[in-house]
């Protein structure tokens, strides 16, 4: 047999699973915290508007930091996008109360939203001035990160994706590794059907498209696979079964390992779009990414690692009978790679329809004057790293495909 050289790096904060394990969040602020030998402790909480309070999730919270002695000054101002000035007012608020960690509780919106805070703190600034190249010098305040999806990933990656209101732009900045990121299924429980489809359909696309990365390795092949059985068996499942917490455990797995996958080995094409399309249509990251999946899989079939690839999930969803009886997809798989490429396309169809995701832009609020402006805005490392290169008129085809 060949010998294959196995070459990666590795990186990711400390992760903390399990069921319940929210409970154990006021032990590992104070075990980050102790060296400071402090009597309290001033701990900083981004969330959402309502969900937390509506889930019953902040007043058990509450109560956990009171046994540990921790002043809790709650920061729940964030909708739909990590803003400018909401980053910006919470990082004054921070030095104003003098606190010591930051805690972000919610979807990706919040967690980059903590993120930032915490860079900001002990960096200084304002956003715009590391929109525009300015880079952080010191660590950030220390943070902690609580995803209530099981989606987004960005518990687990080193960048703050932030729109500018002013500007009409969003840009990443980079450089916010958490200090723990703590991974309660439970929490996903209150979910309602659209949003945990929205996620779950965002964590399957980058379960793929890192797989298929130029940027692919070794180790982010090992939980790309592993995040796209999960993910494909349950997302049909978990739709159907709110409160199954064995589902939804499994969801918050496969949601892990997707994220483990795409931080260490990118993502594609599909994110590349999704950036410009939801900042200028206000569109939810997880519908569009969901939508564009099988356009953007097909656009990649003349490239034939992709293809192999693509015939290893085929096999995979073939054996474990993802969604059986269900959608246009053959029931027989074909034997060679390029048809099985086709078939899982057909399946994935399947699966997102399933799940209520659209199968066309249009039904989007996308329409074919649109494109232009979407197009010459898409851009970044997920366009560089798709596995078919990409210029200006295939990123159109792409989308006059999906209209």
């Amino acid at each position: 047999m060949e010998d294959i050289r196995i070459d990666f790096n590795f990186i990711s904060p400390k992760i903390i699973f399990g069921r319940g394990k929210i409970k154990d969040l006021g032990q590992e602020t104070t075990s980050i915290l102790k060296h400071r030998n402090l009597k309290k402790f001033n701990v900083f909480l981004v969330s959402g508007k309502e969900s937390l309070k509506k889930s019953g999730y902040l007043a058990k919270i509450e109560n956990v930091f009171a046994k540990e002695r921790i002043i809790l000054h709650l920061y729940s101002e964030v909708v739909k996008e990590p803003a400018t000035t909401l980053i910006n007012k919470g990082k004054n608020l921070v030095l104003e109360n003098q606190c010591h960690l930051v805690i972000g509780i919610g979807g990706g919106s919040v967690m980059d939203t903590a993120k930032a805070i915490a860079g900001l703190a002990t960096n200084g600034g304002i956003v715009e001035e590391y929109h525009a190249g300015k880079q952080f010098i010191k660590p950030p305040l220390p943070f902690i990160l609580v995803p209530t999806t099981s989606g987004t990933g960005s518990e687990l990656t080193n960048n703050a994706v932030i729109k500018d209101e002013k500007l009409g732009i969003k840009k990443s900045i980079r450089g916010l590794w958490a200090n723990t990121a703590l991974l309660d299924p439970e929490i996903t429980l209150t979910l309602p059907k659209k949003y945990t489809a929205y996620s779950g359909a965002d964590a399957l696309v980058q379960a793929i498209e890192s797989f298929v990365s130029k940027s692919a390795n070794f180790i982010s092949d090992f939980f790309a696979k592993e995040a796209i059985k999960l993910l494909g068996e349950n997302l049909p499942k978990v739709v159907d079964n709110l409160k199954d917490i064995d589902i939804r455990e499994k969801m918050m797995l496969g949601s892990l390992f997707d994220a483990l996958s795409f931080s260490n080995g990118k993502l594609g094409a599909v994110h590349g779009f999704a950036h410009p399309i939801g900042i200028k249509h206000d569109i939810a990251h997880g519908l569009i990414c969901g939508t564009l999946l099988p356009y953007v899989m097909e656009y990649n079939l003349e490239v034939k690692s992709a293809v192999k690839k693509y015939a290893w999930i085929a096999d995979t969803f073939y054996t474990q009978n993802v969604l059986p009886g269900y959608g246009n997809c053959p029931k027989q798989i074909p034997k060679d790679n390029l048809g099985k490429a086709r078939w899982v396309i057909a399946k994935l169809r399947d699966i997102l329809n399933y799940i209520e995701i659209p199968m066309h832009l249009n039904e989007i609020g996308i329409k074919e004057s649109d494109l232009e402006n979407i197009v010459q805005d898409t851009s970044g490392s997920s366009l560089q790293n798709n596995p078919r290169d990409t210029d200006r008129t295939s990123l159109r085809t792409i989308l006059l495909n999906a209209l």
